[in-house]
């Protein structure tokens, strides 16, 4: 049979040629995709329980902190601290970005701050606190409330006291009016100031802020240290974070500690418990029972004794012997592991002159390095970091009504929440001022 008789086929276009559906396929990778994800799911969603019960129980246990300051405590307490960090530095890197140049919001002159809601306050005496037997170098001055025309020299009762610092020294050329100079503010301890505050810039970039400080006389003041209820963890708490209302008449100033216990590279010992080893080295504040406070450096100038009520350490001194120890600004991560070189945050420190009297420092836009130098310039000789960013850095000053209701001031005006922080149960500890002496308006 010849090819021409062949029986007909189908046409080449008419063969039928199996091929895959493209929407078979489809519908096939959706179902991988949604599979996987029903399992990541069944996987996850236990971790995703725990996660929102922990993170309900610290937010249960906030003192009113906003809603990114609980949500940063949680992820600590979760051993997520560098996630912190880094949201942290994005945050002072592209969001509260300081100003270049410009000059301040907020007055230099601390006098309308003090005399605010002073309506009804008027002199009173109350019972002098103990003092201790050894006190730091001072200077006597006589009382102006003490002493009559036909007094003889000898007969003029005199005050112990110590002579706030010189002027700080603006880093620009044409600072404000009343920058830099000390103001007495607060109640007055037999009849003198106790208390001192000045705002300088703390850099010539960043001239739109202020560093805010707050000097203590402690022959006029004793110290005490107040731990929170739930920091430093571990250890004595017994006044529930709280200042006892019975020294709310005669308490001057107080402000925040230091970094939690666990971010602190240091220990903590109270009342003779050692709660957290001491480590040799680290930046130290230690509270005496008779109210004297030491800044120093442990195992250098310290070693714990029983006459210690509260030894708090953190970090390395950012002052020694007079001098800044941070060496560069990229140096600010070693002093709150938050920031690079070019963010500034809210920052505190407690630094202790020569002559023994505290310096605290506690303001927002502040590079490690101007924190120090601001220090330095007031003549501190060695300070220790406290807590930072801004719900923790948080300082006060107080007058008193006759009935010794204490009313308080802030050191920023942009300090969140009221001024009785320190003096009701708190979750953090503060150090805390109390008069020596007979306390006045």
């Amino acid at each position: 049979m010849s090819e021409d008789d062949a029986a007909p086929g189908p046409a080449a276009d008419d063969v039928a040629v199996s091929t895959p559906s493209r929407g078979r396929h489809r519908r096939q990778g959706i179902g991988f995709v949604r599979g996987a994800l029903i399992v990541i799911a069944a996987v996850m969603w236990p971790f995703a329980l725990i996660a929102g019960w922990t993170l309900q129980s610290t937010a249960a246990t906030s003192d009113g902190e906003p809603t990114e300051v609980i949500v940063a405590t949680w992820m600590r307490d979760n051993h997520a601290e560098w996630a912190v960090a880094g949201l942290e530095t994005l945050y002072y890197r592209y969001i509260e970005r300081p100003a270049i140049g410009g000059t301040p919001q907020i007055s230099a002159d601390i006098t309308a701050e003090d005399a605010a809601d002073v309506e009804g306050v008027v002199e009173r005496v109350v019972e002098p606190v103990a003092s201790p037997s050894a006190l730091p170098t001072m200077t006597a001055a006589a009382s102006p409330t003490a002493s009559s025309p036909s007094a003889t020299p000898s007969a003029i009762p005199t005050v112990a006291h110590l002579d706030p610092p010189a002027t700080l020294i603006s880093p620009v050329l044409e600072p404000e009016p009343k920058e830099g100079e000390w103001q007495p503010v607060g109640s007055l301890v037999d009849g003198l100031p106790a208390v001192y505050v000045a705002r300088v810039r703390a850099d010539n970039v960043h001239t739109s802020y202020y560093a805010t400080a707050m000097w203590i006389d402690t022959t006029l003041a004793k110290a005490m240290f107040i731990p929170g209820y739930e920091e430093p963890a571990g250890g004595p708490n017994p006044f529930n974070g709280a200042l006892p209302q019975d020294l709310w008449p005669v308490v001057l100033a107080n402000f925040n500690g230091a970094f939690r216990l666990g971010d602190s590279m240091g220990g903590y010992a109270y009342d003779g418990d050692e709660v957290a080893r001491l480590v040799d080295g680290k930046g130290t504040t230690v509270v005496y029972r008779d109210g004297t406070i030491k800044v120093g450096k442990w195992g250098r100038d310290f070693t714990l004794t029983t006459d210690m009520m509260a030894v708090r350490q953190n970090l390395n001194l950012i002052v020694d012997h007079g001098e800044s120890t941070v060496t560069s600004a990229s140096d600010n991560v070693v002093w709150g592991a938050t920031t690079d070189k070019e963010s500034l945050a809210w920052r505190a420190a407690i630094g202790q002159r020569a002559d023994g009297s505290i310096v605290y420092v506690g303001s927002p836009f502040l590079s490690a390095q101007g924190l120090a130098d601001t220090l330095v310039r007031a003549g501190v000789q060695e300070a220790m970091v406290l807590d930072m960013n801004n719900w923790w850095t948080a300082g006060f000053y107080f007058r008193h009504k006759a009935d010794g209701t204490p009313l308080c001031r802030k050191l920023e005006p942009m300090i969140p929440e009221g001024c009785d922080r320190f003096l009701r149960p708190y979750k953090r500890d503060s150090f805390q001022f109390l008069a020596r002496g007979a306390v006045s308006r």
